[in-house]
């Protein structure tokens, strides 16, 4: 047994199927700390997908060890390593005859939980997703829309309560208005829930915007791994300052976060109470949105608690 300080550890980790020519995914080592999440970025057939399903063995390595929560999966059977993990799919792969309740139920009776308690968990997911119980209990997926699906997806891959979750484009077939949504959601959840969370995409917007840390794919090599902000101001070579638009201002406004560059001196905040006030997990582009089109030289920043914690004039945006 390893130290359970990373959720996810890859050793060497490596898939050559057969006839292929190249490897999908050359010799990897990767770790994924518990709690993160952690998006997975590139081209199709960058070996991206492959990657992730490596993790719960739905693909067998060719070569290395993977270990969950310090545990090395070889130890244990595919069908156990799968039920402690949460797996969505961009078309959601629900069933079709089943209701709602019966679909997110589906693993909880498998574990052999009672009644009352997978009742009470079918609720409590609903809610979480943003569809009330009482309405969507008893339709079928064919009677939801294909936001609502996936919503109903999230909630079946959380029913067990695992600690990870395995996301393979989930948002990937809704459209913009909708996906937007989604993700915004999503990032509401993971901050109650703290899972472990790897998510393929395609979508750079997205990628950038959900992931803690984000993996950059290529030809089946991880480019870079690292935080959304140090990607776009410091690529690990051509191919992502390419890929992530590094060189985009307007991006890479839209990643930085009032708290990343705020001036947190409270002595110098104004106490003009008709100042525009935002929260400090405001993006940089909607803060000097905000300036632009306002008759102030700043915007006074607060807390989840709506405390005062600092101020943002166009100076910090400009060193930003």
């Amino acid at each position: 047994m390893r130290s359970t300080h990373y959720a996810i550890e890859l050793k060497g980790i490596s898939k050559q199927f057969p006839r292929a020519k190249q490897p999908s995914v050359n010799k990897t080592d990767l770790k994924i700390e518990k709690g993160s999440f952690v998006t997975i970025l590139g081209a199709s057939g960058c070996g991206k997908t492959t990657l992730l399903k490596m993790v719960n063995r739905l693909y067998e390595p060719s070569t290395g060890t993977l270990f969950i929560n310090g545990e090395d999966v070889t130890t244990i059977s595919p069908t156990v390593l799968r039920r402690k993990m949460g797996y969505v799919i961009q078309q959601t792969g629900l069933f079709q005859h089943m209701t709602i309740e019966q679909n997110v139920a589906t693993v909880p009776k498998i574990l052999g939980w009672n009644k009352q308690k997978i009742d009470e968990r079918i609720n409590r997911l609903l809610e979480l997703v943003g569809l009330r119980p009482e309405d969507y209990r008893k339709r079928y997926p064919r009677q939801l829309s294909g936001g609502q699906q996936q919503r109903v997806g999230i909630a079946r891959a959380m029913a067990a309560d695992p600690s990870i979750l395995l996301m393979d484009e989930p948002f990937g077939a809704i459209d913009a208005i909708n996906r937007s949504v989604l993700q915004d959601e999503f990032l509401r959840i993971q901050k109650k829930l703290h899972k472990t969370i790897l998510f393929v995409t395609h979508d750079i917007i997205e990628a950038l915007k959900l992931g803690d840390k984000v993996i950059i794919m290529n030809s089946g090599v991880i480019q870079q791994f690292d935080t959304p902000l140090n990607i776009l101001r410091h690529p690990a070579n051509d191919f992502v300052k390419n890929l992530v638009h590094a060189d985009d201002l307007f991006q890479r406004m839209h990643f930085i976060k009032a708290r990343d560059v705020m001036n947190r001196s409270l002595s110098t905040v104004p106490s003009d109470d008709a100042v525009p006030e935002m929260h400090e997990a405001t993006n940089l582009k909607d803060i000097l949105l905000m300036l632009l089109t306002s008759s102030y030289d700043h915007v006074r920043i607060k807390n989840t608690k709506n405390e005062l914690v600092g101020q943002i004039t166009l100076n910090e945006i400009r060193q930003a």
